[in-house]
């Protein structure tokens, strides 16, 4: 081999400076737009890890299935598509409007022949979590007025077996009128002392007064009431056995049947002032409570 003379000329070659730029702008361009493809793809694959799985299946349907073409001839182009695939999967995460289902229509109900038939309503209701654990078995307080072995509620049977009741409460009326009348006036004349025991005897009195006349004032008008409408059935029965049709009576007429017997037997025991009285009474109250009833 022959050695290199340290004194001997050296020949150099000229090189423009925009050639040399351009040859290390290229690399580093191309670097950068691989870590950039390589950070979109990345974050593609961290947005599809996030979103559920009802929303994949539905882009998948709309869109169909998305291949990544990777070439690494063209960067840029790979590049472009990346994009176009970030894009894609971006709107596919929004969900399109759900077509119109006929088979998922609200089922219509059925109309009610009338107003007082029962109403159909929809049997998927939350079942209560309420359970029953532990069983009471401790034994439970019945009134045989209202088992079913008694039979149904008669009205005149009722009032035939209980006829002793007005009589007990017009005795217990009497009694404690009396009782009333004894305590006030021993309140007129007690000590101080015993005054406040003694007011509040007398009020006590005062109540249990109003109580029995409000019991005696019921069993008069349940007995007149019953005795007006005990002789409408008869007659209307009278008029069916001469061949009449079937009747029933109207609400409206039985309150007015029931109105006229009221005021009959006011008029009867009182006169003709008792039932002023007593219409004057009644118009009273309904005026009281319409005015409780105004918003002002």
């Amino acid at each position: 081999d022959e050695v290199a003379d340290a004194d001997a000329p050296r020949i150099s070659q000229w090189v423009d400076d925009e050639t040399i730029d351009g040859s290390s702008s290229g690399g580093e361009s191309d670097a950068e737009g691989t870590h950039k493809a390589e950070a979109d793809v990345q974050m593609v694959s961290y947005y599809l890890s996030t979103l559920p799985l009802g929303v994949l299946r539905k882009a998948q349907q709309s869109l169909g299935q998305v291949e990544v073409l990777n070439d690494s001839d063209s960067v840029s182009t790979s590049e472009g598509e990346e994009s176009d695939v970030d894009d894609s999967k971006h709107l596919s995460i929004i969900p399109k409007e759900e077509k119109h289902d006929p088979q998922r229509q609200k089922k219509e109900l059925a109309k009610r022949p009338h107003k007082h038939a029962p109403t159909e309503v929809s049997s998927k209701r939350p079942v209560s979590r309420r359970r029953t654990v532990v069983e009471d078995n401790t034994p439970k307080p019945r009134d045989p007025r209202f088992l079913h072995l008694t039979g149904k509620y008669d009205q005149d049977k009722f009032r035939q077996q209980y006829s002793f009741l007005p009589e007990l409460h017009t005795n217990e009326l009497e009694t404690l009128r009396k009782n009333h009348k004894t305590a006030r006036k021993l309140l007129a004349n007690s000590p101080r002392d015993l005054r406040p025991a003694r007011e509040e005897e007398v009020k006590r009195l005062e109540l249990a007064v109003k109580r029995a006349e409000s019991a005696v004032n019921r069993d008069a008008r349940e007995r007149v009431e019953a005795e007006a409408l005990q002789s409408v059935a008869q007659a209307e029965k009278q008029k069916r056995k001469h061949g009449k049709g079937a009747w029933f009576m109207k609400r409206s007429e039985k309150r007015d049947l029931l109105n006229k017997a009221r005021y009959d037997a006011i008029a009867a025991s009182g006169g003709s002032q008792a039932v002023k009285k007593a219409i004057d009474k009644k118009q009273k109250k309904i005026s009281q409570k319409e005015k409780k009833s105004r918003p002002f």
